[in-house]
């Protein structure tokens, strides 16, 4: 594996017990402006929505979290503003470190060929897996920034997955993704795709991740740098495997490679995490079902 490394330094940000999610419309004490479940109001900070512009469709014209997935009145206009305010939101306020290196890759070509023919396996789909099993090893990546500043880890990995729609780019999330198998997640993953480009999201299915994933490797992107949508205090981003020089035994070989970029919070975490967490990515791409030597 090779490293690049941009701005690293140490910080002191003070870390919690494990948490996860609270359920996504726990009553949470008294309101201020339009009435609206916290679920809905959690959404709507992260996607920079203004709950005012909304009509609720709960009980009593309560705003609930569908409310905020689905677009009203603007259609697609009205959802990529919410996703730019949030992106932006994201750039000013979080402190960006990124941590990058080329992963040995050839686990997940073996996996890809060995698969079952259905449900159909995607590359994303060996990545979640993988990615999902190496956040065990670095809890301190998989968990959401409070307020205060305190870090709330997750002990089940909420994995949300970058998607580009018409619309812009949404995140729905595969929940405890670490504990499913290969052929779940093909299957939750297609479902949560189909529904984010056909604008059918629940709420619920956007709200809570602890941990991002963005792959571009359908295109001929290398390397890029993402930006952590917050609360969340990392996330992932990777390019196209393909064939590269590399050394072997002392000699020059071609093997399949990745580039991944880790992306962190430096409140939250620093680059070591970023580097213990690629390492662990590499080892888990190794394991994958049918993907070993």
């Amino acid at each position: 594996m090779r490293l690049a490394v941009a701005r690293c330094t140490t910080t002191d940000a003070p870390l919690t017990a494990a948490s996860t999610p609270p359920p996504a419309d726990a009553d949470a004490g008294p309101q201020q402006g339009p009435i609206a479940s916290p679920a809905a109001r959690r959404l709507a900070r992260e996607r920079g929505v203004d709950l005012l512009s909304l009509r609720g469709s709960g009980p009593g014209g309560r705003i609930v979290a569908r409310d905020i997935a689905t677009p009203q009145g603007g259609g697609d206009d009205r959802l990529r503003a919410a996703v730019t305010a949030n992106i932006v939101a994201s750039w000013q306020q979080i402190p960006h470190v990124h941590i990058g290196g080329e992963l040995a890759a050839e686990g997940v070509v073996r996996a890809r060929l060995s698969a079952p023919p259905e449900p159909a396996v995607t590359v994303t789909d060996l990545l979640i897996v993988a990615l999902a099993r190496a956040l065990a090893e670095v809890p301190e990546l998989n968990a959401q920034l409070r307020p205060d500043g305190s870090v709330a880890r997750s002990e089940a990995v909420h994995l949300s997955l970058a998607v580009a729609t018409r619309s812009g780019v949404v995140a729905p999330i595969l929940r405890d993704a670490a504990s499913l198998p290969l052929e779940q997640v093909a299957r939750e993953r297609r479902r949560l795709v189909d529904a984010a480009r056909e604008g059918t999201l629940d709420g619920r299915e956007l709200a809570g991740a602890t941990f991002t994933l963005s792959n571009l490797g359908a295109y001929p992107v290398d390397f890029f740098a993402p930006v952590v949508s917050g609360p969340q205090v990392a996330m992932v981003a990777t390019g196209r495997i393909a064939d590269r020089p590399v050394a072997v035994d002392g000699l020059v070989g071609v093997r399949p490679t990745m580039w991944v970029n880790v992306a962190i919070d430096h409140r939250a975490a620093d680059g070591e995490a970023g580097g213990r967490l690629l390492a662990a990515f590499e080892r888990q791409l190794a394991l994958l079902p049918g993907g070993s030597a």
